[in-house]
């Protein structure tokens, strides 16, 4: 582990406490997690005397586009607390901030690699943590430091205090900006906490996970993956081709035959074909791995059940429009919008690479991109957006759920009752972009009563 890369950690976890705690979430979770990304993506792998017979085994894996993806993948991610004030939006985009550096610090190929990348920061924190000390203290003299550290606090003692006193307006803008040494307390554990983080991806980083693979012991014979496999391609093509039916027949076929509005029928059956399609991927997944065939009948299997589901995504996305039309907009319907395309684009992908070496990691990379894109998305604006719209044509709208709404969604709600609280100013460290956004709007509100038209 390079001493640089120890010590740009030690500053880094040291910044964290005097810009993280204290404020919201913002520019200053952004900048610390950006910096240990550089940090961590600098480090290069120690060389080794190879332990195996290279004829035998692969050559190790060197950095490669995909890992440059990842990198800026995990760059964006760690962005999203300086665009987003939605906690459900920011908080999963963090974590899988991390699980990606950590991904992109240990490469991979392979399914096994590219899981135990994902969790390879987390197992390695504890002697990160401890190697990283260690190597920030090897030959390390703090005196000079320690020494330049006191002339600049009695530097800054004497001109701050006159600077200050000369300058309301810049007074002012020091009490807003400057970091303060209160919360010593929460400022020394998410110090410890930054620099934990940064010892288990620089660890990561030298010293990747590497899982054997497992050999596939056993394969499926013909007749034991052609009949089942056969069996759900001609169930999946029978619901398929009710749902076309559904489709073209509208509300009237729906209450001809379940008795049912077709909100009723929407709001019934969108669920399960979320979990069908997610089997199915799996059995893909399954079919791909043991069964074996000299011919084209897999593929076409496979290709078959992919297809069959990608309409079945497309039933289930009309369902949820349908639920919309009829209740309106909320938090856990648009999640389920991104879950629908993001299944949508895996099968697609399955489709195009037909067993492709790259597959594995372009679906991680597709999942980790429709985090992102999720976020980028701003949901609770758009929310508050289609929500205002359909009490602008039907008089419908739930302004207390409105109300619960975070900052993203203030601008949008011009002229409803019910508002977010506005956002208060923020420090250096706080700075966020829906949050300024809602303070310019300029829009309030107050404690309403409405309608409550969810269902």
């Amino acid at each position: 582990m390079p001493a640089w890369a120890a010590r740009g950690v030690v500053v880094v976890a040291v910044a964290a406490g005097a810009l993280v705690v204290g404020s919201s979430l913002g520019l200053g979770l952004t900048l610390v997690l950006l910096a240990l990304c550089v940090i961590a993506a600098r480090v290069r792998r120690a060389a080794a005397v190879p332990v195996a017979d290279l004829r035998t085994r692969p050559e190790p894996e060197r950095r490669d586009r995909w890992t440059t993806l990842w990198w800026v993948l995990a760059a964006g991610l760690a962005v999203v607390p300086s665009l987003r004030a939605a906690l459900w939006v920011v908080v999963p985009c963090l974590l899988v901030c991390v699980a990606v550096a950590s991904l992109a610090a240990s490469h991979g190929r392979r399914w096994g690699e590219l899981g135990a990348g994902l969790a390879a920061v987390w197992v390695r924190v504890p002697q990160g943590t401890y190697l990283a000390a260690l190597v920030t203290a090897r030959g390390a003299t703090f005196g000079p430091a320690a020494r330049g550290a006191v002339l600049a606090a009695a530097l800054l003692a004497v001109f701050v205090p006159l600077l200050i006193s000369a300058d309301a307006a810049f007074a002012e803008l020091l009490e807003t900006w400057a970091p303060t040494l209160d919360l010593p307390l929460p400022r020394a554990l998410v110090t410890a906490l930054f620099f934990a983080l940064g010892g288990g991806l620089l660890f990561v980083a030298v010293a990747p996970f590497r899982p054997a693979p497992v050999p596939v012991r056993r394969t499926l014979a013909r007749a034991e993956w052609t009949l089942p496999l056969g069996a759900l391609v001609l169930l999946l093509g029978g619901f398929v081709a009710l749902q076309l039916t559904i489709l073209f027949g509208g509300d009237g076929y729906v209450q001809r035959t379940a008795g049912l509005t077709y909100a009723e029928y929407a709001r019934s059956g969108f669920g399960q074909l979320v979990v069908v399609a997610a089997l199915t991927l799996a059995v893909v997944g399954a079919a791909a791995r043991w069964a074996r065939d000299g011919g084209t009948l897999l593929r076409g299997l496979l290709a078959a059940l992919c297809v069959l589901t990608l309409i079945m995504l497309v039933s289930a996305l009309h369902r949820l429009q349908l639920l919309e039309d009829a209740y309106g907009f909320t938090r856990l319907r648009f999640a389920a919008h991104a879950i629908l395309l993001w299944l949508g684009a895996l099968f697609t992908l399955v489709l195009v690479a037909r067993g492709a070496g790259w597959l594995p990691r372009a679906m991680l990379t597709i999942t980790v991109a429709s985090f992102l894109a999720f976020a980028l998305a701003d949901p609770d604006r758009r929310i508050a957006e289609w929500n205002v719209d359909r009490y602008e044509r039907s008089g419908k709208v739930d302004g207390t759920y409105l109300g619960t709404l975070s900052a993203d969604a203030i601008p949008a709600l011009k002229g409803m009752e019910c508002v977010p609280p506005r956002p208060a100013a923020d420090g250096f460290g706080g700075l966020n972009l829906a949050r300024s956004q809602a303070r310019a709007s300029g829009v309030t509100g107050a404690t309403c009563r409405v309608d409550h038209d969810w269902g």
